[in-house]
């Protein structure tokens, strides 16, 4: 062992003591090698669970097996947790602002989740869109959990948080999963894109109130019908388009 590995091993003895453990059951046998080649490769342990299956077939040594491991442990922990909360309701915006940054701690990928409700706004699912076929994913979440209502969130790790807007091809495929969640009859309660301690709100955008807030200045105010996304999200599609043209022609 190298000297800068013992002091990092000092420093994050657990974290690193624990990563060590689970490869040497997964694997039976000692692989130290590979704990520290995926600490060097992925900056820390939280870090490796962060990483997706294609980033962690990648390196040497890693199997299938240990990669579904890694990805799937940390969400099923993050869920687990939320779970665990009696009434965790997404009622109002402050709940929703409150869920993303709880569920996006230490996370440094972008991520997509769909969050399904029942009828009385309770969480009961959280899961991942992994595909690049979002659309058809999204539909098998939705029709598979029975969603009432859903929650849709992105995580944007960016430091600096200029574009207050999402990116036309967002809104794009936002339209398609509104028109989708209607023809079933699910209501989609808001689209957050959270960015480091901040988020945009497409429901309060809807409104007429676009910009980047900070969770702790998030509305408390419950949802009522009219203020859902699903009828208003392609005149808001328009209006969000034409500002973004006329701010680049300035």
């Amino acid at each position: 062992m190298s000297k800068r590995e013992k002091q990092l091993l000092n420093v994050e003895n657990s974290d690193i003591g624990m990563l060590q453990f689970c490869l040497k059951v997964l694997y039976e046998r000692e692989r130290d090698d590979l704990a520290w080649r995926l600490v060097k490769r992925f900056g820390s342990v939280a870090g490796i669970f962060s990483a997706t299956h294609e980033e962690l077939m990648q390196m040497d040594g890693v199997t299938d097996r240990v990669a579904t491991f890694f990805t799937v442990l940390r969400p099923l922990q993050r869920q687990a947790q939320l779970r665990a909360v009696k009434g965790l309701t997404l009622m109002t915006e402050r709940e929703v602002a409150e869920y993303a940054a709880v569920y996006f701690m230490n996370e440094c990928n972008p991520t997509d989740v769909c969050v399904c409700l029942d009828k009385k706004y309770r969480v009961y699912h959280a899961e991942r869109l992994g595909m690049d076929e979002r659309i058809r994913e999204f539909a098998s979440i939705v029709c598979r959990r029975n969603a009432q209502k859903v929650v849709l969130m992105r995580l944007e790790p960016r430091l600096n948080v200029k574009p207050i807007i999402p990116s036309p091809e967002r809104l794009k495929l936002l339209i398609q999963m509104t028109k989708l969640t209607g023809a079933l009859g699910i209501e989609v309660v808001d689209y957050v894109e959270y960015y480091q301690s901040c988020f945009f709100s497409l429901r309060r955008a809807v409104g007429g109130d676009i910009g980047a807030y900070h969770v702790f200045d998030a509305g408390d105010e419950k949802v009522a019908p009219w203020k859902t996304v699903n009828a208003d999200i392609s005149d808001y599609y328009t209006a969000a388009i034409a500002h973004t043209i006329q701010k680049n022609l300035k």
